[in-house]
């Protein structure tokens, strides 16, 4: 028997009980429905995480900041901190393509009656050409008495009217304040951590006695309030609502920060630049933290491994994605597994069909034992019908899939761009890729021949004389 001949004699009989063979495969395309589904919605979360990953920085890149304390005091050794001469021992180090450094404050922003909040941060120049600017333009080099700064698309957002909160802070009212960052002046503040500890080191210089809340004398007070002369030439790219890893910070060009500093403040009075263990200013600026960026990802867990032993504290994404990798393949298979006890009941409908086809053949099968048929074309016969159904009812159950998961996104999509901030209309909560529709097909069709195998084997035993005899 040819295969084209097994293919025609498998279709005409499958074709001769329709209703059967249809509902059949009906049990199929659930079964096969509920996997494809189950896997979807799995590799959609994965997908969805990694890309919220992704926008905090590549795998490549590691963040890196102080060591941990190691006084009562709370100050660290100066070799845990991040200054310019160890950011060139971190660029020694094997496999380091870059270190870019950080110098970041917290802000209080300061517009009519609306009060906010963000995080000021210098970065190198060539970073801040590659954010797209939606209004205004880029910070340009800054005079001695205005430091020029590019507002994220979410700082509008941080704003708030103290006397009514809950109905002027937009992730309560779900209203943008009456803020305009690019056209009325914004007061901008920053809270200097360190004005306390210089504050007790000019006390005991002094001879001052402290007072007994430990703020000394008035005469040596320091304001740990200081007030940063900014202008907002542009705003970032994005709605209000999208949020990425610097949609929530005010960025200006870290040596056009370094340099207002310089020409505002005087050495050992510049916010937020501790002391060294002598009690003396840093000869060189001490950073927040700094990024580097490895060549390949696969150096990253020894780069950051030296970093550690270094003494400072070192994470990167690629620990983050791969936790969430082992995690969510956890999850797509027991997603898979709860879609494989409905393909079981569609594989045990198969076995039925084919089951009840071998006792209804039986004379037939005889007749063809009788013509010289050999045994292993019957057995290839009833594997072929039952492959058809697996086939047939695994590639309509697909197509049902793709539909159902089209849906899904549509009607998803709107709700976690507005309240995830992932992406809108291209976030998808089900993704149903190349080789998962390849598997479930050949899976569909494989299981179907594996229930077929008995009904065929019986088939393939049956005695000609007994079979023809058979009414």
């Amino acid at each position: 028997m040819t295969f084209f001949d097994m293919i025609s004699m498998s279709a005409e009989n499958l074709f001769r009980r329709k209703l059967r063979t249809f509902l059949t495969m009906l049990g199929v395309l659930i079964g096969t429905a509920s996997i494809v589904a189950m896997m979807s919605i799995g590799i959609g979360m994965q997908e969805l995480v990694m890309e919220e990953y992704s926008s905090y920085g590549t795998i490549t890149q590691i963040t890196v900041s102080e060591g941990m304390s190691d006084s009562s005091t709370g100050t660290k050794n100066d070799s845990s901190k991040l200054t310019d001469s160890m950011i060139k021992e971190l660029e020694k180090i094997e496999h380091v393509k870059s270190v870019d450094a950080t110098l970041s404050f917290d802000l209080t922003l300061q517009q009519g009656k609306y009060t906010g909040w963000c995080m000021l941060k210098g970065v190198t120049a060539e970073h801040l050409k590659e954010i797209k600017v939606g209004e205004g333009r880029l910070p340009e080099a800054s005079s001695d008495s205005v430091l020029e700064v590019l507002a994220g698309n979410t700082v509008i957002t941080n704003f708030y009217d103290p006397n009514n909160f809950e109905g002027t802070y937009y992730y309560m009212s779900n209203k943008l304040p009456d803020v305009d960052l690019m056209n009325k002046v914004t007061k901008v503040s920053t809270y200097d951590q360190y004005a306390y500890y210089r504050q007790e080191l000019q006390s005991q210089k002094q001879g001052q006695e402290e007072t007994e809340d430990g703020t000394g004398s008035q005469d040596a007070y320091i304001n740990p309030e200081v007030r940063f002369r900014t202008k907002i030439v542009g705003v970032k790219e994005g709605e209000p609502t999208e949020y990425d890893m610097e949609s929530d910070y005010m960025l200006v060009d870290i040596d056009q920060l370094k340099s207002y500093l310089t020409r505002n403040f005087k050495k050992g009075e510049i916010p937020n630049q501790p002391y060294n263990s002598k009690n003396k200013p840093f000869n060189e600026w001490v950073y927040n933290q700094v990024t580097v960026d490895v060549d390949e990802a696969d150096n990253v867990e020894m780069v950051l491994t030296n970093i550690q032993d270094m003494g400072f504290n070192a994470q990167s994404n690629k620990e983050l994605l791969d936790s969430a990798q082992k995690i969510f393949k956890i999850i797509e298979l027991v997603l898979g597994a709860i879609g494989m006890i409905a393909f079981l009941v569609a594989a045990i409908g198969i076995a039925n069909t084919m089951m009840m086809s071998t006792y209804e053949r039986t004379k037939e099968i005889g007749v063809m034992k009788v013509l010289g048929c050999d045994m292993k074309d019957i057995q290839r016969l009833f594997l072929t019908e039952a492959g058809f159904i697996g086939f047939f009812g695994g590639l309509m159950g697909l197509i049902f899939t793709l539909g159902l998961s089209a849906l899904a996104n549509k009607l998803t999509a709107s709700f976690m761009a507005a309240e995830m901030g992932l992406g809108g209309t291209a976030a998808k909560i089900s993704v149903i890729p190349l080789w998962l529709m390849v598997l479930s097909i050949v899976f569909a069709t494989v299981m179907g021949m594996i229930a077929g195998y008995f009904p065929a084997k019986r088939a393939m035993k049956l005695s000609p004389l007994a079979a023809i005899r058979t009414e």
